[in-house]
């Protein structure tokens, strides 16, 4: 017996309006880590002109030019890109996904559904320890771009989320069909001794 496979388009006035999700914010002490590493990138470039000066050369109009700009560069991300983009960093968490809505100027979306969750993993590093944050990072089948990385969250909230992904992708795989092929493609192995 013969059947037809149908996938009928979707007319988009149709679609469900959208609801109002509880977006969560990432913890405000996160610009602290984002200022500190790029205070640590501007200094590296303010002061990196002016390395020929520790070995006698003679300074020029060159040597600080860099420099003034570079510290404007940084000063403006401090300034500006920081807090835009701490206030614009929401995770979503519900009961079958992930999403994570990020950008400053650029905004991305990202959505996993929680059955192709491979791995949860808790990521710090100094400044983040310095500032009691943790980055969650959640690994999927999709690979390359399709992963989750939450940064700023508090080292509690992150363990706490981990667990709960954790469980519920163990949940999920267990609850999978283990064989999804229609009866009649079954294979039979009929080779004899």
């Amino acid at each position: 017996m013969a059947t037809t496979l149908e996938d009928p388009s979707l007319d988009s006035r149709r679609l469900p309006p959208l609801e109002p999700e509880p977006w969560e914010p990432i913890h405000p002490r996160y610009r602290n880590v984002l200022r500190l590493r790029l205070a640590l990138i501007g200094l590296a470039v303010t002061l990196g002109p002016w390395f020929p000066v520790f070995f006698s050369t003679p300074v020029t109009p060159f040597s600080w030019g860099p420099s003034i700009a570079g510290a404007l560069v940084v000063l403006f991300l401090v300034m500006v890109w920081v807090p835009r983009k701490v206030r614009r960093t929401q995770y979503l968490l519900r009961e079958r996904d992930v999403h994570l809505r990020t950008g400053c100027w650029w905004f991305r979306t990202v959505s996993v559904a929680i059955n192709r969750i491979q791995h949860v993993e808790i990521t710090q590093g100094p400044l983040e320890r310095f500032n009691g944050l943790s980055e969650l990072v959640v690994y999927t089948a999709g690979g390359f771009k399709s992963d989750v990385k939450v940064p700023g969250l508090e080292t509690n909230l992150a363990q706490r989320l981990k667990a709960h992904l954790t469980r519920r992708a163990t949940e999920e795989a267990s609850s999978a069909p283990i064989n999804d092929t229609p009866e009649g493609d079954r294979h039979v192995d009929t080779e004899r001794e």
